[in-house]
């Protein structure tokens, strides 16, 4: 197999002629497709077509014109809001003389209420009266009796006056006893008279001593009611400087609630105040607010007649248009062609040169003679071993030689295979 000459360049003119003619037959398409004729119960919409020459290029172009025709009674309808629109638009031009005489009059500023502030607030009381040196500290006991002390001869006295009381009594219980016992037979000093006066002596002892506890008992009495006395008079003297020390904190809670009453009063007629100011400056603005909008209300109602309904064409519903197609590619089509086939022919010009540098590591005397890589073969002679002499295309240019697969069938010692499987032949030994 022969070289090939480079490929020639692609017609990049013609072909960039053919694709815009591409291109302008696909928007005449797209034209056609995107200008639908529309029915619907508003009425219709529709396309016609004329053949005209653009001025700016003098080349036969397509005029499209576009047709809506509504429904009678809509159109009936559309014209009644026209007169109804131009009666408003000639009643507002009639009120352009009462909104210049409104504006020609100044505002007037001086017939307002005038601006309020609240009153300068009253002299808050701060000062109370200082009771504290009135206050009492410390208890009078000056004119108590002395705390008490248990007396032991109150008690003694006590107990001896008892036993002045008792001893008749007793000396005659002895004597009844000691009778008694005589007429009972019983005799002085024996055992059954001194076990009588024994037991005789036995209680008049217990009630002597039962004398003695009474005695105790009324000193006890009489050491309490004299320490109840004195703790009485305590209680006394502390209640009464506690009764001041009320009165005190009394009178200084009146002078307190007094000062917070006149303080009270005080923010009470600034409250005041703040309100009536507020109210004076709430009728200024709504005097203000009253004139703005006799000034500007002839002028409202030549807006409200200006901006009233307007006429408004019916909406056709919209239609999906078709999307554009692409042209074919015919410039990046024969580019890419051509950069193909040239990357081919590089790529087969590598490969032959790999082929002669191949044939070159199998020894200075080998040559690469394969019929496959040989192209317009003529034969011109016959070599003295029995095959033929050839001329040839072989790596771009002309050649004579034997072919490879000839000499192998008589002489294989003087063929080699490369190992891109090509043969090449020993032409040093032929």
């Amino acid at each position: 197999m022969g070289s090939k000459a480079t490929p020639a360049p692609p017609d990049y003119r013609g072909a960039a002629e053919e694709q815009a003619a591409a291109s302008r037959e696909n928007v005449m398409l797209q034209n056609y497709a995107n200008r639908p004729v529309i029915n619907t119960p508003f009425g219709s919409q529709s396309w016609e077509t004329t053949a005209e020459t653009d001025p700016s290029t003098g080349l036969d172009v397509t005029q499209w014109t576009q047709n809506v025709n509504l429904d009678p009674g809509l159109a009936a309808a559309l014209d009644s809001q026209i007169g109804t629109q131009l009666a408003r638009s000639n009643l507002a031009q009639g009120f352009t003389g009462r909104v210049a005489e409104s504006y020609d009059q100044p505002f007037d500023w001086q017939n307002l209420p005038e601006m309020t502030l609240p009153g300068q607030a009253g002299q808050l009381q701060t000062d109370v009266a200082d009771y504290a040196p009135g206050l009492a500290t410390a208890y009078n006991f000056g004119g108590l009796q002395d705390i008490p002390t248990y007396d032991s001869n109150y008690r003694n006295e006590v107990a001896d006056t008892l036993m002045e009381q008792m001893m008749p009594v007793q000396d005659y219980q002895r004597e009844q006893l000691e009778t008694r016992l005589a007429n009972q037979g019983f005799r002085v000093g024996t055992e059954g008279y001194k076990r009588a006066l024994d037991e005789l002596g036995q209680r008049q002892s217990a009630e002597r001593y039962q004398a003695l506890n009474t005695a105790g008992s009324e000193a006890q009495r009489l050491y309490g009611m004299q320490m109840g006395a004195r703790t009485q008079g305590v209680n006394e003297a502390m209640a009464q400087s506690a009764l001041q020390n009320r009165a005190i904190g009394q009178a200084a809670g009146l002078d307190l609630g007094a000062m917070q009453a006149r303080n009270a009063a005080v923010a009470q007629q600034q409250g005041l105040n703040q309100q009536y100011g507020a109210a004076m400056n709430t009728a200024r603005q709504q005097a203000i607010a009253e004139q703005a909008q006799q000034r500007g209300m002839s002028l409202n109602e030549l807006n409200a007649l200006l901006s009233g309904q307007q006429v408004n064409m019916p909406s056709f519903p919209s239609f999906n248009a078709s999307k554009q197609a692409e042209t074919p590619q015919y410039v990046n089509a024969a580019g890419m062609q051509y950069d193909a086939a040239l990357d081919a022919f590089n790529a087969q010009q590598g490969g032959l040169g790999n082929l002669i540098s191949g044939a070159t590591s199998l020894g200075s005397a080998f040559m690469m003679s394969d019929i496959r890589l040989k192209s317009n073969i003529r034969r011109v002679g016959t070599h003295p071993v029995g095959v033929g002499v050839y001329e040839y295309d072989i790596f771009g240019r002309r050649e004579r030689g034997v072919i490879a697969q000839e000499l192998q069938r008589v002489r294989p010692a003087l063929v080699r295979q490369h190992d891109s499987g090509y043969l090449a032949v020993n032409y040093g030994a032929l």
